[in-house]
């Protein structure tokens, strides 16, 4: 730095900030090398491990959304703590999910996913029936699950992209 940009910035940072240049690089490396060790960069792994606990938390879900229909209107306890217990591991499995997964993206699968999960196992296990409106929406909430899947990516936070 010139002897004129030194008068300029103690003038408007005053002398406390006034560092020699190339002085704080050390520091400034030793904070880079601490913030790799506290954040390192996400592998693929954490990807598949997000869509992991994504498709756990779907599963959970609709078991809870089985035993809140077993549990007729909350009056037999089994099913209500199977209920309370699916919903648990539901919500800590989506949350995992979202470190990772864009919350758009993850929701979208989660719903859609979900809706057809519950939907399925309300014809298998209940003997609920669908009629071909029913049906066609259905049908059209895995084509839009599987357009959301298609052309999303993970972006994990701090990465980019």
């Amino acid at each position: 730095m010139s002897d004129d940009e030194n008068t300029a910035r103690r003038a408007r940072f005053g002398e406390v900030f006034d560092v020699a240049p190339g002085a704080h690089e050390p520091i400034a490396d030793l904070a880079a090398a601490a913030g790799a060790q506290l954040h390192p960069r996400p592998r693929v792994r954490r990807r598949w491990a997000a869509w992991l606990a994504l498709f756990a938390a779907i599963f959970a879900g609709a078991g809870g959304t089985a035993s809140l229909s077993a549990s007729h209107g909350l009056q037999r306890f089994g099913p209500v703590l199977v209920m309370a217990g699916c919903y648990l591991v539901c919500f800590v499995a989506l949350t995992r999910a979202l470190k990772v997964i864009p919350i758009g993206t993850a929701y979208a699968v989660w719903s859609g996913l979900g809706i057809t999960l519950v939907t399925a196992i309300g014809w298998g296990a209940f003997g609920q029936h669908l009629n071909a409106g029913q049906l066609v929406g259905v049908a059209l909430i895995l084509a839009g699950v599987v357009l959301i899947q298609r052309w999303s990516r993970a972006v994990i936070p701090g990465e980019g992209g």
